[in-house]
């Protein structure tokens, strides 16, 4: 008899623990999206990002213009050089043509450069930090060679053609997707970086690994609505004619600026 009545008792027992682990679980996952950083909390007028779209888009242009005609001129003067057997006089590497590889973070990780930390669909990928990225379908079955610790950089995108503001370069396989950042990173988390002071003057952006950036003078409008605590994300700018070779996306604004190291 006694038997009888305790085997429904550690069944409900176990039955009752089960959803208490359950209920835990569910709390913990809420209080893990509740953390994460909200993505255009503070988002400016759509109508001007898609003239600073415009503007970017036409400085890219200006530039890579200008760096051709320097390649140019260099190219007209070496043959000028051979044919009149005259030195090659070559000046000392110039640090902005150096790519940013090398450039280490307070983690000892390149500062560009993000790992994937898991797919939760093929239309979506995870990076390190928490963030997530919504893929454009038309690349939706790229990401399905990814894997998880790919090595990813992102770039800006300026094309009219294209609904999405970046592109996710996986070094690892040589693929790339157009994407759309859309949850933020954990907020002040181990992967995370956050500004801690800005010289709106002077253009410089400092976060919280002591890291110093230089605004590009034609993103001054951009960085006056940008503040304390905001959350920022690191990119490459992949143009080889500017010193400005890395971009700063604010999460909280939803947009980026262009920015080199100081």
């Amino acid at each position: 008899m006694f038997s009888k009545t305790i085997v429904p008792s550690l069944a409900s027992l176990l039955l009752l623990n089960a959803n208490l682990i359950g209920d835990e679980t569910i709390q913990s996952e809420k209080s893990n999206a509740d953390q994460r950083v909200s993505v255009g909390s503070r988002e400016s007028d759509p109508s001007k990002k898609e003239r600073m779209r415009g503007m970017r888009a036409q400085q890219r242009e200006n530039e890579e213009a200008e760096g051709n005609q320097v390649e140019a001129v260099e190219t007209l003067q070496r043959a000028s050089r051979k044919l009149t057997n005259e030195p090659e006089f070559m000046l000392a590497p110039r640090e902005m043509m150096q790519r940013p590889q090398i450039a280490l973070s307070a983690y000892g990780l390149p500062i560009n450069c993000h790992w994937l930390a898991s797919l939760p669909d093929n239309r979506s990928l995870e990076m390190e930090d928490g963030s997530h990225w919504e893929v454009s379908p038309s690349d939706s079955y790229t990401i399905r060679n990814w894997r998880r610790q790919d090595s990813l950089i992102i770039t800006p995108n300026y094309s009219w053609l294209s609904s999405y503001d970046y592109y996710i370069t996986n070094k690892t396989n040589n693929t790339y997707v157009g994407a759309n950042l859309y949850v933020g990173p954990t907020a002040f988390g181990p992967y995370s970086h956050w500004i801690v002071d800005i010289d709106y003057f002077g253009g410089h952006v400092y976060l919280e690994n002591q890291m110093v950036w230089c605004v590009n003078p034609q993103d001054g409008s951009v960085l006056k609505n940008w503040a304390v605590n905001d959350h920022v994300i690191f990119g490459l700018y992949d143009s080889w004619f500017t010193p400005y070779d890395h971009i700063l996306i604010n999460v909280n604004m939803d947009d980026h600026i262009r920015v080199k190291q100081y």
